[in-house]
């Protein structure tokens, strides 16, 4: 006798036999009942979820013998007739292979026909979506205006490749897609029915790989009846579809958590020489940590595809697995999926993800690299005083130096008239110490940090003036409330600047942007008195409203003669051309950037003008 694959056998012959698409049945049972059966139907849903079986059971039971009924009996020639694929009255067409509209015009000569044995003549269209445009217009022209004796069901997979005018004219069913319980439900019966022995194990995993297909699932089942000598098991299950199994699933998870990579490394290895698809088996593992994922948050989702002999392990690596960690292995394994499935190495790709979980491996944060390099940028610009706050030379170094004798420039730029060389080692060897230290620190940290950041926004605002006076300083402490600043001391001319209301105006504008305040500035040139910002004065002593004049270094030797102030006509009347004033030599010559400070100030101080 010949076989019949359990699929066609188990086809459902009426509505009871339809599983997991209730609200279809429901529907068109009731309008047999009422006579008001469509003259159109399109049933749209997933391979193998009954489109096709319920189109059949439909034209039973409208040419059942003892109908139109909900119930056809099967047994009368009518039925047996559409079961057999034999009615005259049911025409199954697949448009997949007559998708033109030559087989198509055919179809419409032969709808005016009268029904040959039944009541009603049912033409069934599978995969419609397939039809080219111009045969989807001519089974228009049929559903608008279609013989009171002809009934359409239109089956497809994708539903929307259909015209929207197709759909308008058809009362449309969605079939959904049946969970596991039930795919497993309906696998234990025919399983008892046909006499094959399954572990329950064996059909949940049977069910699994179905993926909501009845077809597929049957299929499934009664190719392991052939396979198998006894009863079909899970282990038979897995090794026919080629599955790793659970226990490799926990065991593969586990190494990527413990940061086991050496482990890890190994389970690809093995699976690759056993010759198993690790595409298949990267798929798996996602779906193993999806489960890990939804335990402690839906354990009824998480459990519903699993077996009663799987649940304990897996509920016992959801407690020891954060699912902080759980989704960090989904994402990674999701991307390599996607690799595999573009074509690249599987083995390359799942080592490659493998070990990057197990050891850390991530991306570099690019805006902190962006953060580094501005940082680095902006101490180019100014010299290296953002990034380098200490002083340019040791105690040792310093100390080595010959003695300059006073009033003598020496040819290296470091080295300064007596007083102030001897001045500079004392700061060095005895720093001050600065009020708030402890309580501060971490805020003259982060604030001398930006400092370099802070120059390079003033002149992005175009304040290169502003810039060219604070890209000196340097931040000595910051509390929240006071910012103190210091030049070094041979560019002492520059506090006076720095205290200038606009300068002060531009470098609030970032303070506040960068800090969310307006600090008072305070302002000092090697070791002389701090100088303040013209800021509203909150301690209680009297304010000076007449303007600092003429700010030079406090290191300034006792026998040098002040500059001279009034009738100042030119550079040389002005004191420029003075040697021990440290701002050049008596040959007009101008040596460095501090003199051109030292020029403009005296310049353009109004003093100096003639009148």
């Amino acid at each position: 006798m010949k076989h019949t694959t359990l699929y066609r056998k188990w086809r459902p012959r009426a509505f009871s036999g339809i599983v997991g698409q209730e609200p279809v049945v429901r529907t068109i049972r009731r309008a047999i009942e009422t006579g008001r059966v469509s003259h159109a139907y399109l049933f749209s849903g997933p391979r193998g979820t009954g489109k096709t079986s319920t189109a059949k059971v439909l034209a039973m039971g409208l040419n059942c013998e003892n109908g139109p009924t909900p119930e056809p009996d099967g047994t009368c020639d009518s039925c047996r007739a559409i079961v057999n694929n034999s009615s005259l009255d049911v025409v199954e067409m697949d448009a997949a292979s007559n998708r033109g509209i030559d087989e198509i015009r055919d179809l419409r000569d032969r709808v005016n026909l009268s029904p040959v044995a039944g009541r009603m003549k049912v033409y069934i269209v599978d995969e419609v979506h397939m039809l080219t445009p111009e045969a989807f217009n001519a089974l228009l022209k049929m559903l608008e205006e279609p013989p009171e004796h002809v009934v359409f069901v239109l089956a497809t997979t994708e539903k929307h490749k259909v015209l929207p005018t197709i759909i308008s004219r058809c009362q449309s069913f969605d079939f959904r897609r049946p969970g596991v319980e039930t795919l497993t439900t309906k696998l234990s019966e025919i399983a008892q029915a046909e006499k094959i022995e399954a572990e329950p194990e064996a059909l949940t995993v049977i069910a699994r790989e179905g993926k909501g297909s009845f077809r597929d699932a049957e299929g499934l089942l009664d190719q392991l009846s052939s396979f198998s000598d006894g009863p079909v098991t899970a282990a038979m299950v897995r090794e026919l579809l080629g599955s790793v199994g659970s226990e490799v699933l926990l065991e593969a998870t586990a190494a990527l958590h413990e940061r086991r990579a050496a482990d890890a490394l190994r389970i690809v290895d093995r699976l690759s020489n056993e010759g198993k698809d690790l595409g298949q088996f990267a798929g798996e593992l996602i779906g193993h940590l999806r489960r890990l994922m939804l335990l402690p948050h839906a354990p009824e989702v998480a459990l519903a595809d699993v077996g009663a002999e799987e649940r304990a392990p897996l509920e016992v690596q959801a407690v020891a697995i954060p699912t902080v960690e759980v989704v960090r292995l989904v994402e990674a394994m999701g991307d390599a999926l996607g690799r595999m499935k573009r074509g690249g190495d599987p083995k390359l790709d799942l080592e490659l993800t493998f070990l990057k979980l197990a050891r850390d491996y991530s991306e570099p944060d690019v805006d902190a690299l962006l953060r580094r390099l501005e940082t680095l940028e902006a101490a180019l610009e100014n010299g290296g005083f953002a990034a380098n706050t200490g002083p340019r030379r040791s105690v040792e170094q310093t100390s080595a130096l010959p003695e300059a004798e006073p009033g003598v420039v020496e040819d290296d730029d470091d080295a300064r008239p007596g007083p102030l060389a001897a001045e500079r080692e004392e700061s060095e060897e005895a720093p001050p110490v600065q009020e708030n230290e402890g309580a501060g620190r971490g805020d003259v940290v982060d604030l001398a940090s930006q400092w370099g950041g802070i120059i390079v926004e003033l002149k992005r605002r175009r304040q290169a003036l502003t810039a060219a006076v604070y890209g000196e300083a340097r931040v000595e402490s910051f509390d929240g409330k006071v910012l103190r600043l210091s030049f070094p001391e041979e560019q002492g001319f520059q506090v006076g600047m720095a205290k200038d209301r606009k300068h002060v105006e531009e470098l609030h504008k970032i303070l506040e942007e960068r800090v969310g305040s307006k600090p008072r500035i305070e302002v000092r040139a090697g070791k002389t008195d701090t100088v303040s910002t013209p800021e509203p004065i909150t301690h209680e002593e009297p304010a000076s409203e007449e303007p600092l004049s003429n700010p030079e270094p406090a290191s300034r030797p006792a026998s040098e003669p002040p500059p001279e102030d009034a009738g100042a006509g030119s550079a040389e009347e002005a004191g420029y051309g003075n040697t021990s004033s440290g701002a050049g030599g008596g040959d007009g010559t101008i040596r460095d950037e501090a003199e051109v400070f030292e020029m403009a100030r005296r310049l353009f101080d109004p003093r100096n003008r003639g009148s």
